[in-house]
């Protein structure tokens, strides 16, 4: 039966090293009947490999309006797409990691509109989801956040204190809602650990979920991507979010590279976590039940845990900790490092440049200065 797999994500669970994987390996999947399509459709910071963006991607003018007609277009004009690829395969992947969260919140109705489509079309609908531990989830969604300059101001206490928990954490509620709209048994979950990967890794892991093996034949050119800040160095980059020139790619990417040069010592010297101890374990007690209840009913393991609940010996993170200051020294050199770099190259290219220039601008004075070296030597 022709089958429509649907990667909703969450977030911080490797998708866009998935979203790669299959673009890379874009024909070897089509010769084994399975289409990683590419849509036209562009949607502000969303990259192209978000193949699914178009299922509930907003669109808005530079006042911030929504061209509400914009987007049921796409929508329209994306699922026709699938119709036609459908003639020649049985399967199409589609993923976006921002599906958890939007089919509830801000398009309530997409799941349903799904299901009518596969069943009026006579294809099968398939949810992939993969779930990470809650507390590991929402410091690495504020890092990555922190990182992007999604948020410029909000420190960890702050942004956990006004997320929609229900949307974002709620695993059990949020799976046994998509249960009732596509069932039970065309949901498959996976646990974001990487000792628990199918196959050992994400990639052998993520195709045995849609019914195909990791061989030698693909090509994986990347490892997990998204690597975030750590220690003292998303601090300093949630303090670098007030400067309006953050909101350009090519200045934040310049000081992510900057603080991802001092992550490794800052957090060899300040291991630390965005939770406390206590806090951690006050989550893991609250989630815990709905969290055996998905171990048990979607990955059919009754009495197991859904997560490795170890919590490991780390303060929480505090501002005013003895190594921010060294940490702030190290960022300082490894911008101005980069800095001085970037100026040799430049001067260098400028040096080219003028001899170039020279040469070009006198071509028979250079060329008889050869001629009279060829005869006086």
């Amino acid at each position: 039966m022709k089958t429509l797999h649907v990667h909703i994500g969450t977030p911080k669970t490797g998708t866009t090293s998935i979203q790669n994987f299959c673009v890379d390996n874009e024909k070897l999947l089509e010769k084994q009947g399975y289409c990683y399509p590419l849509f036209p459709y562009s949607y502000k910071s969303v990259a192209k490999v978000r193949n699914g963006h178009f299922l509930f991607g907003m669109i808005t003018d530079e006042n911030g309006t929504r061209d509400k007609e914009k987007e049921a277009a796409n929508y329209k004009g994306g699922m026709q797409k699938l119709h036609e690829l459908f003639r020649t395969y049985d399967n199409i992947i589609l993923s976006d990691e921002d599906i958890w969260r939007h089919m509830d919140q801000t398009k309530k109705t997409l799941m349903a509109e799904l299901k009518e489509e596969a069943d009026k079309s006579g294809f099968a609908l398939h949810i992939i989801v993969y779930l990470r531990r809650q507390d590991k989830f929402m410091s690495s969604l504020w890092n990555q956040q922190i990182k992007q300059g999604t948020l410029t101001q909000y420190t960890f206490d702050e942004y956990y204190a006004q997320v929609n928990r229900e949307v974002r954490l709620d695993y059990y509620g949020k799976l046994e809602h998509l249960s009732s709209i596509v069932g039970k048994e065309n949901i498959t979950v996976r646990r974001f650990e990487s000792n628990r990967f199918e196959g050992g890794n994400i990639y052998a892991d993520f195709l045995s979920a849609i019914g195909l093996t990791l061989t030698g034949e693909y090509n994986i050119k990347q490892d997990i991507l998204n690597t975030g800040l750590y220690g003292n160095t998303h601090e300093i980059k949630r303090l670098l979010n007030v400067f309006p020139e953050m909101k350009e790619r090519s200045v934040r990417v310049f000081f992510i590279e900057s603080l991802r040069k001092c992550a490794p010592s800052s957090e060899k010297n300040y291991p630390c976590d965005m939770y406390s101890q206590e806090e951690i374990a006050q989550m893991l007690d609250y989630y815990g039940d709905d969290n055996r209840k998905v171990a048990k009913e979607y990955l059919h393991e009754p009495g197991a845990e859904l997560f490795d609940n170890t919590i490991k010996d780390l303060p929480k993170w505090e501002k005013d900790n003895p190594y921010l200051l060294d940490d702030i020294v190290r960022f300082v050199g490894a911008s101005s490092i980069s800095l001085f770099q970037e100026n040799q190259e430049l001067k260098k290219e400028i040096a080219e440049l003028k001899k170039f220039a020279e040469h070009a601008r006198h071509p028979f004075r250079t060329l008889l200065r050869r001629i009279k070296r060829i005869f006086v030597h």
